[in-house]
C-alpha cells in the first residue's frame, strides 16, 4: 500500500462493520477490514458446539424489508444470498392464572385457558386498533428516516405529527389497548428483549408489535450468520482486505487528525479514515489517545446510559416439547416484568426463552431441541467485576426453572457466555448486550461523523443502535458520510 493513498480502515467485521467495507469497496476505496476475534460476524453470527449451531446474539431476523433494502443499496439481491424461513408460531406467554396467549399474525393471535373466546377477541381488536394507529409510524421509520443519516431537521420534518405517540411510555400504550391484565402481561412480554421495564420504555418500543403484525419474525434458513456470511462473500469479491484475530491497539493521531492504526508489536498501518463500529466508549476510553479525544465524544461517553448485561444459556436436550412456538414466556402481570431482569434466587420462577430448531431442525442433532435462554446480572459495575462463581450460580437457578417448566427434560450439550465472555470474546463493550440502553433518546448515542478529521464511527451505540438492519444502516451511513466529506459522486 502506498504511503501517498493509504486504505480506509473499517475496524469490526460485525454487520455494521462489513456493510461499511463493503460501501466502500464498491465505491473503488481501497479497505482494510480489521477483527479481533477470529471469524466475521459479531453479534450477528453462530458457533458451533457439538453438533449444535447457537447463536452468539442476534436471534431472529424482524423488518426484513429494511434488510433488503440495505442489501440492495450494496448491490445484492437479499432473497438470493440468505433464504429466510417464516417463524409461523413466533410468540407464547404462559400467565400465571393458567391462560395462554399466542401472537404472531392478526388472525392467528388467540388466548388459551379462562375466558378464551372473550379474550381472544380482546386480544384482536386491540392488535388491530395498534396496528392501525401505528402503521403509519412505521412506515415513515422504515422509509423515510432509519435508512438516512441521523438528522434532526429532516427526523423533525418528518415525525412531527407522531412526536406525542414516541413520547409516551410503553407500559401507557399498551394499557390503552387491552384492558385485560393478562392480554397487557403477554404484550408487554415482547419487550423482555430489551433488559428493561416497560414502566421505562418509551412508547416507541413498541414498533417491534408492530414489526411481527406487518412483517413477521422470521431465521436465516442456515442460521443467523448467513447473513454476516453473504456481506463476507461481496466483500472478499470486491477486492477488500479482512484480516480476523486482529485487535488494534490503538488510533494514532498526527496533526490534530487520523494517521495510522497501531497492531500489537508494533505493525502500523497508515489510514487517513478510520470506520471504528466498536463501540463508542471503548474509542474514547482505549484507543485514542487521551489528548485527543475530543470533548463531545468525551461527553457522549459519559451520557449514554449502558444496556444491561445477562448470561446467555444455551442447551440442546430432549423433552416433549409443549407447543412449536419460537419464543416462550412465562411472565407475571406487566407491573412485574422489571423482575425478570435482576438476578433470581433458589430457581427462576419466571422465564423467556427461544427454541430455533421448532423452525429450522436442522440446527440440532436429531430428536433433541436448542432452547436459548438469558439469565439477568445485577449488582456489579463492570464486566470484570463477575466471577465464574457467579456464572454457575446463575446457571444453576436458571436450569432449575427450565426442568420446573419442562418436566423430562434430559440436557446433552450446554454452552454459557457470561459477562466475561460477552466483553472479552465477543467485544462487546462492558458486556452490554446492546451496547447503549434499548429507548434512548437519540442525541444518547454517538454519531457517525466525529469532530476528529478522519474518524468514523458505527455500531450499535451509535444511531439508529441496535437490530440487524439498524447495525447494516449505521455502517452505510457512515460510509456515505465519509464518501460524502471526501467529495464521492454517489454518496448519501
Amino acid at each position: 500500500m502506498s504511503l501517498d493513498s493509504p486504505p480506509c480502515i473499517v475496524l469490526g467485521a460485525g454487520l455494521a462493520g462489513l456493510s461499511a467495507a463493503l460501501a466502500l469497496a464498491r465505491a473503488g476505496r481501497e479497505v482494510v477490514l480489521l477483527e479481533a476475534a477470529d471469524t466475521v460476524g459479531g453479534c450477528c453470527s453462530n458457533a458451533q458446539v457439538e453438533g449444535c449451531t447457537f447463536n452468539n446474539g442476534a436471534v431472529y431476523v424482524a423488518v426484513p424489508s429494511l434488510l433488503r433494502r440495505a442489501f440492495g443499496e450494496l448491490g445484492l439481491d437479499f432473497d438470493a444470498e440468505v433464504p429466510l424461513a417464516p417463524i409461523v408460531h413466533p410468540h407464547e406467554t404462559h400467565l400465571d392464572d393458567g391462560a395462554v396467549v399466542h401472537l404472531g399474525a392478526l388472525d392467528a393471535a388467540r388466548v388459551e385457558g379462562p375466558g378464551g373466546r372473550t379474550r381472544t377477541a380482546l386480544l384482536r381488536d386491540g392488535l388491530r386498533a395498534m396496528q392501525r394507529d401505528w402503521q403509519p409510524l412505521y412506515r415513515c421509520l422504515l422509509d423515510e428516516i432509519l435508512p438516512f443519516e441521523p438528522s434532526l431537521p429532516r427526523t423533525l420534518a418528518r415525525l412531527w405529527r407522531y412526536l406525542p405517540k414516541l413520547a409516551g411510555r410503553a407500559d401507557r400504550a399498551i394499557g390503552r389497548y387491552f384492558p385485560d391484565p393478562a392480554l397487557r402481561a403477554a404484550v408487554a412480554s415482547i419487550l423482555l428483549y430489551t433488559g428493561t421495564a416497560p414502566q421505562r420504555l418509551p412508547a416507541s418500543q413498541l414498533i417491534g408489535l408492530v414489526a411481527l403484525l406487518e412483517e413477521g419474525f422470521h431465521l436465516p434458513r442456515t442460521g443467523m450468520g448467513a447473513i454476516a456470511a453473504a456481506l463476507h462473500r461481496a466483500l472478499l469479491a470486491a477486492g477488500a482486505t479482512v484480516r480476523c484475530g486482529c485487535r488494534v491497539e490503538r488510533i494514532e493521531v498526527r496533526q490534530g487528525a487520523v494517521a495510522a492504526v497501531v497492531l500489537p508489536g508494533g505493525e502500523r498501518i497508515p489510514a487517513r479514515d478510520v470506520i471504528a463500529t466498536c463501540a463508542g466508549f471503548a474509542v474514547v476510553e482505549r484507543l485514542l489517545p487521551p489528548q485527543d479525544v475530543p470533548r463531545a465524544l468525551r461527553r457522549t461517553a459519559r451520557r449514554a446510559p449502558l444496556s444491561h448485561r445477562a448470561i446467555a444459556v444455551q442447551l440442546a436436550g430432549r423433552f416433549e416439547p409443549p407447543s412449536g412456538a419460537f419464543i416462550v414466556n412465562h411472565v407475571p402481570d406487566m407491573e412485574r416484568q422489571g423482575e425478570l431482569h435482576r438476578a433470581a434466587g433458589a430457581s427462576a420462577r419466571w422465564l423467556s426463552w427461544t427454541a430455533p430448531t421448532t423452525v429450522l431442525p436442522g440446527l440440532a442433532p436429531a430428536g433433541t431441541t436448542i432452547i436459548e435462554t438469558y439469565a439477568p446480572v445485577s449488582g456489579i459495575a463492570r464486566a470484570d467485576d463477575w466471577t465464574p462463581a457467579m456464572t454457575g450460580q446463575a446457571l444453576e437457578w436458571h436450569l432449575a426453572g427450565l426442568h420446573a417448566r419442562l418436566p423430562g427434560l434430559k440436557v446433552e450439550t450446554l454452552r454459557t457466555l457470561d459477562p466475561r465472555d460477552f466483553a472479552d470474546r465477543h467485544h462487546l463493550y462492558e458486556g452490554a448486550l446492546y451496547g447503549i440502553a434499548p429507548g434512548a433518546a437519540p442525541d444518547r448515542y454517538f454519531p457517525h461523523r466525529t469532530p476528529l478529521p478522519g474518524l468514523f464511527l458505527a455500531g450499535q451505540t451509535t444511531f439508529p443502535g441496535f437490530g440487524v438492519p439498524a447495525a447494516m444502516y449505521s455502517g452505510l451511513q457512515a460510509a456515505g458520510a465519509l464518501l460524502a466529506m471526501k467529495g464521492d459522486a454517489g454518496a448519501k
